[in-house]
Order: structure tokens, then sequence, then C-alpha cells
């Protein structure tokens, strides 16, 4: 078993990786120590964390990973038929390669390292697509809800009846002028996140059991294609 201390905005993070499992919670340095003597007495760290405790164990664990210009790990793992991630932010300068490197170390025999330096235009995609749906989903949801104010008591016909009146009550609630504020906020979020993106592309450092590659140029050159004609569709549509 090997722990850590991580020190975070005046609290401490204990981060423990046994043979079986990574497991991370803040707590008080005191509870912090104390933690550490009673796995050192022999108590099992699962006893040790408290139910709110982020865990996840080696066997349901598909892949590691961080980015040199953030602050966290990831931990990809497969919770029944879904996929989960749990992120663990680590505030202490070279910590987070520590546990990395000890943990690439363990899982040698069944997990790959690989390493990813993304161009700007693979880094882009992503936030671009979600500018896009942010951006063309407020303009159709303020279009309906203008329409809904003006068209005043509606009937609802058909498979649903629920969902579409409570969609059409929710759109006349906010107006056109909500609609428009939530939209650009998260329009907004996007085109910040894209920023970084453009400013530092991510720089991955991966542990995984299949072999990992970037897509091919061609694949992302397809993607950005497709995303072209939405934009130049959605522009003739509105416009």
């Amino acid at each position: 078993m090997q722990h850590w201390i991580d020190q975070q905005d005046g609290r401490t993070q204990l981060i423990v990786v046994t043979d079986e499992a990574v497991y991370a919670d803040r707590m008080t340095p005191e509870a912090a120590a104390q933690a550490v003597e009673a796995m050192g007495s022999g108590r099992s760290p699962a006893a040790v964390f408290g139910k709110g405790a982020k865990h996840v164990g080696f066997r349901a664990m598909t892949r590691v990973q961080y980015n040199e210009h953030e602050t966290d790990i990831e931990f990809h793992h497969r919770d029944g038929k879904d996929d989960e991630v749990v992120s663990v932010y680590i505030g202490t300068p070279g910590l987070r390669e520590r546990v990395y490197e000890h943990l690439r170390e363990r899982l040698a025999g069944q997990f790959g390292a690989y390493q990813a330096h993304f161009s700007r235009w693979r880094a882009a995609f992503g936030s671009l697509l979600a500018l896009t749906v942010f951006g063309l989903g407020t303009l159709l949801l303020r279009a309906a809800a203008i329409a809904v104010r003006a068209a005043g008591d509606m009937e609802y016909e058909g498979r649903r009846q629920g969902s579409k009146k409570l969609l059409a009550g929710l759109l006349d609630l906010l107006g056109p002028t909500g609609v428009s504020v939530i939209g650009g906020f998260l329009v907004v979020l996007a085109a910040v996140v894209l920023y970084s993106r453009l400013r530092d592309p991510q720089r991955l450092h991966i542990l995984q059991a299949t072999p990992y590659a970037l897509p091919s140029p061609i694949v992302l050159g397809l993607k950005y294609a497709a995303l072209g004609a939405v934009w130049l569709l959605a522009l003739r549509v509105l416009f």
C-alpha cells in the first residue's frame, strides 16, 4: 500500500493505492494522520475511508489519464453497463505525476503506457462541437419560446402530451430572454474552453489495457466537414 498527502485550499486530501484499488478523500490533517495510522495497523482502506470517498477498483478500471495543462487525474471505470469517470484534483506540484508513475508500475502487466500530444485542430474539435450545439440550440429554443408565447393556450395531441406540455410551460416561463441568457452562458463557457484548448492543446499521459492511438487525420477532416455542413445548413434555414 502507498499513500500520499495532498494539501489544497487549507484542506488535506489523502490518496491511497492498494493492490486492488485507488482511494481519495478530503479531510482534516488530524483525520488523515489517524487514517494512515489505522491502515498501518492493518485496518483496510475500505473501512477507513467514508462513504463519500472517491474509490475505483482495479478490476473495473479501464483507463487512467491526465493532461499536463490541467490539475486533475482521471480514472475511467465500468459501473455495470455504464462507463464512469472519477476525477481527482491534486494541488501539490508534482504529486499527480508521482501517483501516475506508481500506478504505471503497479499496473504494468495489465495496462500499457501511452502519450498523446494533440494538434490545435484536434484539440479544438470537441469545444467547437459544444459551441455548435449550444449556439444552434439557443437559437432554436429562443424561436420556440417566442412561438409558445404568441400562441397562448394550446392543445396537445399525440403521444407524450405531458412532456410536450412541460416543455412548452418551461419555454413560456423562461421566454426568449431567459432562453437567450442561459444559452448565452453555455456558449460563453464553450468559447472559454475552446480558447484554452487552442492556447494549450492537450498533452495526455494514458494508462489503458487496449492499445491507444489517435484517430487518423482523415477521420478528423471528415468530422470538420460534417460540422461545417451543419453550420451551412443552419445558416440557410435561419437566414
